[in-house]
């Protein structure tokens, strides 16, 4: 990819991920070699799902909080439950798993409102003055199945999780700071489906990233920091991750590929706490629950052990042990 890039060239590559994927409001932005080009609505605030962890991560570091405990929440190995202090069953003691819960935790130390603090220690000084925990008059609204439109609001104490909106101007911003600065929070902590995780942020040699998903938004805040490039694509539905797939793939950034582990795969069922998924024929069905709007929806996709997106990637790190949607599940008798 040249120095400058064609404004429309970003552009056209969304219209046909649209096209293709049915998707009703998406924003992107590209930095790559002092170059920043938009494509669809990227004046307007999305919820940006779960990269908030990163900008939390961000604000605990440089509050000075960050100890072992908090370590080891902020990269999911304390051992939680997916929004639970409730350890792991016994067959997942032990395995990396995503937790909103350990999010919450690691945020309830500072001294007065996380909110305020993330304010005064990274969104002012980091001039990202469209992003914030209201909901902004422009905001887009997430949609899920059918169509259903949903609600804008946000319990407050899950912002640490994943309540930030933002615009993907203000997400290049953010991301060329973490290209330049932060590296503590960029080193990996533990191996999980085929990449590592630090704090706040999937590794992979040469790239950061995470994407969101909640409440009918799905997101992508993806950095190689050498160049640098930031790549940032918000969209309002529960599908969005398709979408995002296609921009990626058409920028042909050559992600890393998996390293190697794990088992084979078993067919079967595997849950906990209401999240369930499906192993049959090489197809994953995913019956989840939207932990904000209480929505209870199902998807279907290829087992992936390969994919370039971690938010389509499986793993079977143990027998009787599916990591799907990031989070270990046991397998259990139908």
């Amino acid at each position: 990819m040249g120095s400058a890039i064609p404004q429309e060239w970003l552009a056209e590559t969304v219209r046909e991920a649209q096209a293709r994927t049915g998707i009703s409001v998406v924003a992107a932005a590209l930095h790559v070699d002092g170059w920043t080009v938009f494509a669809g609505e990227h004046h307007r605030s999305f919820r940006i799902a779960s990269i908030t962890k990163s900008f939390t991560a961000t604000a605990i570091f440089l509050a000075g909080l960050l100890d072992e405990n908090r370590r080891a929440l902020l990269s999911h190995t304390a051992g939680y439950r997916p929004e639970s202090a409730d350890p792991l069953p016994p067959e997942c003691s032990g395995i990396w798993s995503y937790s909103n819960a350990g999010y919450a935790e690691a945020a309830a130390g500072f001294d007065g409102d996380y909110s305020e603090a993330l304010r005064e220690l990274v969104l002012e000084p980091l001039g990202l003055r469209h992003t914030g925990f209201e909901t902004p008059d422009d905001a887009v609204l997430g949609t899920f199945p059918d169509g259903v439109v949903a609600d804008p609001s946000y319990p407050p104490g899950r912002r640490p999780i994943g309540g930030l909106w933002s615009t993907v101007g203000d997400l290049v911003e953010y991301g060329l700071a973490h290209c330049q600065e932060w590296p503590e929070l960029h080193e990996p902590v533990v191996d999980a489906l085929g990449a590592q995780y630090a704090l706040g942020w999937w590794v992979r040699p040469g790239v950061l990233d995470h994407e969101g998903s909640v409440a009918g938004y799905q997101s992508l805040l993806l950095l190689v920091p050498e160049r640098p490039l930031v790549l940032a694509v918000l969209t309002n539905s529960w599908r969005g991750s398709a979408l995002i797939h296609r921009v990626v793939d058409d920028l042909e950034l050559e992600l890393p590929a998996p390293t190697a582990g794990g088992v084979e795969p078993v067919d079967g069922r595997y849950a906990i706490d209401g999240f369930e998924a499906v192993l049959a024929d090489g197809s994953i069905t995913e019956i989840e629950t939207d932990p904000v709007t209480g929505e209870r929806f199902e998807s279907r996709y290829p087992l992936r052990l390969d994919a370039p997106l971690m938010s389509w990637r499986s793993d079977f790190p143990r027998p009787g042990v599916g990591r799907i949607g990031w989070v270990a599940l046991p397998r259990v008798e139908a």
